[in-house]
């Protein structure tokens, strides 16, 4: 597992929208209230502040008021009503990518016929778009400027044994496929238990994927040891260490699936592992991480093993008729320091058009500028 800067990034599985943009067919919230002359003055230069624990999130009058709008009646009547759309535009760019806890799916696998759960979910919440957004109308009316955000429970898609038997992976779209041969016991360690966090992983239509929130925590309680990272310009042992060969894993079997990858970063020099340069992932938690947009109209199952010296990544699913051609790896730059720059294609078509077609180009550092940090035994770590 192998670090070129820890920025942290907000999962995009949390900043997802979980609540619609729409809330036309919710009457209560459209429903207009009356309020005050006195109180529709007070509107006019007041604020309006969320909060959830101790997060606070707070808006000018100007913003407050592009929530709502008010009218006066015919008989002077003045009346408020929520702009719903723009309420929940407000919560899903900057409220629920902060809360939101989509909990965990469960995983499973079909063996001789039968379903068997490899590991249990957890169930998570969400921001409650139509409690939160009554609760703005309650204290525009009331006079009050704060407003707390409401949850509700969230059931991930594949929960159970049912959920999962309703889904169908006729096909093998790909084998991804990568040697960690020659690896330290601890590397071989941490790869195998890092392959098992996958195995199972199903991605529903337009969902992304992200392979640091599968991951987990990467520590000593989660069963890992110590081996090769880079991290701060030093090559250095650390928990974990050889995660990358699953992430690796991981991009090839989605770039050969010809799915739609959304976020992926090369190591900060060329590693051995990976064979030629330019078709490797690196990752470490909370960032960076790996990712993949599922852009098929059907649900894809990850089955993941450790085969001999092998990670494997199975990606099922249902075709839909796409070709996909992978260019590369090629280096086109090589400088005599061991820094070069190498390129990877992924090229989909279908139907005889093509659909997507995207370069992954990979700027790799001299190794001279991560020194090991450290020996074992006598002989350097194997990076």
């Amino acid at each position: 597992m192998m670090l070129i800067a820890r920025i942290r990034l907000i999962s995009v599985v949390l900043c997802a929208v979980l609540v619609p943009s729409m809330v036309s067919a919710n009457t209560a919230l459209l429903k207009e209230v009356v309020i005050s002359a006195e109180r529709a003055a007070v509107l006019k230069t007041q604020g309006i502040q969320f909060s959830h624990g101790k997060r606070v999130w707070k808006l000018s009058a100007a913003k407050a008021r592009t929530l709502y709008k008010t009218r006066t009646a015919a008989d002077g009547t003045i009346l408020l009503q929520l702009r719903p759309d723009k309420i929940y535009s407000y919560v899903n760019i900057h409220i629920s990518p902060q809360v939101n806890n989509i909990g965990e799916q469960s995983r499973f696998v079909r063996e001789n016929g039968t379903i068997v759960m490899i590991k249990g979910g957890i169930k998570g919440s969400i921001v409650d778009g139509v409690k939160t957004s009554l609760a703005l109308r309650s204290a525009l009316v009331s006079g009050k400027a704060s407003v707390v955000v409401l949850m509700k429970q969230y059931r991930p898609s594949v929960f159970s044994a049912e959920d999962f038997s309703k889904l169908k992976f006729p096909d093998v779209l790909t084998t991804g496929e990568t040697s960690f041969a020659g690896s330290p016991k601890n590397r071989v360690h941490n790869i195998k238990v890092g392959t098992t966090r996958f195995n199972g992983v199903v991605v529903m239509p337009g969902e992304e994927f992200s392979f640091n929130t599968y991951l987990g925590g990467v520590d000593e309680q989660n069963g890992y040891l110590p081996e090769l990272v880079i991290k701060e310009n030093v090559t250095t042992p650390e928990f974990g260490g050889g995660i990358c060969q699953v992430s690796t894993t991981a991009f090839r079997a989605a770039m050969q699936a010809g799915l739609d990858i959304t976020v992926r970063r090369n190591h900060s020099y060329p590693v051995a592992y990976y064979g030629a340069p330019g078709y490797d992932a690196t990752v470490y938690q909370p960032s960076p991480d790996f990712r993949f947009k599922n852009d098929m109209k059907t649900p894809i199952l990850l089955k993941t093993a450790v085969v001999g010296s092998k990670v494997r990544f199975e990606v099922l699913g249902t075709s839909d008729g796409r070709v996909v051609k992978i260019n590369g790896p090629f280096t086109t730059e090589k400088k005599p320091d061991g820094s070069l720059t190498a390129a990877v294609a992924q090229i989909v078509t279908k139907a005889g058009k093509i659909i997507r077609e995207e370069n992954f180009v990979s700027k790799y550092q001299s190794p001279d500028k991560f020194p090991h940090a450290t020996e074992a035994n006598g002989e350097k770590l194997a990076q």
